[in-house]
């Protein structure tokens, strides 16, 4: 778990982002953060200009809409990091830092507890097992995003100096994103400068892209584990109650009754924090796909109409790699939720019919409550789930297609 937080902390850190830092707080920590953010929206102004001064090349338009949708996320990430750092640090505090399942009087029980039955034993484990898996599989995935995020901004980096050396030009000014500048390269020291601006824009991709995308990932990771925990007490309850209590009469009803009344306390605790979470990044989830949805077309078109084994080209390939897989993790988060609601709501009604009339009570009105599911929305009724993402890639082909034609009849 520690380790876990430090891997987080030393990435978030670079762009200034402090909410796994113990002084996260500081006015040093949320000044480099405004500065990282005016260095976003700085990406956003000089991409959005290059885009608009080369409307008429469509080819090079293309090109810099590559970037300009980059540029987009980076600075709505970075402004998401900065407006809501607060909410950020509270949800840590609240589903990363401690584990929220202690709260559950249940489960606090069979972790102090040592002995027990086989069923207590294999909760205890679950509970254990699973939050030693979300930390280690986040941390994986935070190293593994930040390498191919890495890669992709040193191959825009090289591409450039590569070009330079190869034609031997010293007057020639290659810089490595596509952006408008509103001072002229001519002087060497003025083109240094810029380029030292590509490069720290370029390598605060690599941490305003992983450091927030993980970091909700793994707050969604702790939202299905809890989730997954409560199916496997409602589905071994009366065992549950049987191992802890040893009571063989009809008293263990009673407890039942109690676990369920604990298990609807912590599903509402579950819900109330994934709305929460929903309402701050909604915004966000929508931008990313619809940004995704063009910068997968734009990739595809740069690489159909390009040298597809040039050094030039291979930096697109990463590029688009990389959204679609940004993407098809947050669908992938969206629609394990919704599994996950659904297999608790099948695992409330396991054997209801042998407790009493109280507990069949609870039942249903626990029941009702677990037909709303909780959704990730992205837009009105539109969710995180994988039809979304096969609608993402669909609707990113159609628009490379139709991208495509344009540049055929162009050529006629």
């Amino acid at each position: 778990m520690e380790e876990t937080f430090l891997t987080f902390h030393r990435v978030l850190s670079f762009a200034g982002i402090p909410i796994f830092a113990e002084n996260w707080s500081s006015k040093p920590w949320l000044l480099l953060q405004i500065f990282n953010f005016i260095i976003g929206v700085l990406c956003f102004i000089f991409t959005t200009g290059f885009v608009a001064t080369h409307f008429d090349d469509f080819l090079l338009c293309i090109q810099g809409a590559c970037i300009w949708t980059t540029g987009v996320i980076m600075t709505i990430s970075l402004a998401v990091c900065l407006v809501f750092r607060n909410q950020f640090r509270r949800f840590l505090e609240e589903m990363a830092f401690k584990d929220a399942m202690l709260d559950m009087p249940l489960i606090n029980h069979i972790l102090l507890v040592q002995h027990g039955g086989e069923r207590i034993a294999e909760l205890r484990d679950l509970v254990n097992g699973t939050q030693e898996k979300v930390f280690k599989y986040t941390r994986v995935l935070l190293k593994t995003y930040v390498a191919s995020v890495f890669l992709c901004a040193t191959l825009y980096l090289c591409s450039p100096i590569y070009g330079m050396i190869v034609r031997e030009d010293k007057s020639l000014r290659l810089l490595a994103f596509d952006m408008w500048f509103p001072w002229s390269l001519e002087n060497y020291t003025v083109y240094i400068i810029s380029f030292i601006f590509h490069a720290y824009a370029g390598y605060l991709c690599c941490i305003a892209y992983p450091g927030l995308q993980s970091t909700i990932i793994l707050l969604l990771g702790q939202v299905i584990r809890q989730i997954k925990i409560l199916t496997f007490i409602l589905l071994h309850m009366n065992e549950l109650v049987l191992e802890m209590t040893g009571i063989q009469d009809h008293r263990w009803r009673v407890y039942c009754t109690v676990v369920l009344s604990q298990c609807v306390d912590h599903y509402v605790k579950i819900k109330s924090f994934s709305n929460r979470l929903n309402v701050i990044c909604r915004p966000f989830y929508l931008a990313l796909i619809l940004v995704a949805i063009m910068l997968v077309c734009m990739c595809s078109v740069k690489i159909a109409i390009s040298n597809k084994l040039s050094l030039d080209t291979m930096k697109y390939y990463v590029h688009e790699f990389c959204f679609i897989l940004v993407v098809l993790m947050f669908c992938l988060m969206g629609q394990q939720v919704e599994n996950e609601c659904e297999a608790l709501e099948k695992a409330v009604t396991e054997k209801w019919y042998i407790f009493n009339r109280i507990h069949k009570t609870n039942v249903r009105i626990f029941n009702m409550a677990l037909s709303q599911r909780m959704p990730i929305y992205i837009f009105g009724t539109i969710t995180l789930s994988l039809p979304t993402f096969t609608w993402f890639i669909k609707t990113g082909m159609s628009f490379f297609t139709l991208v495509m034609n344009v540049l055929e009849e162009v050529k006629e």
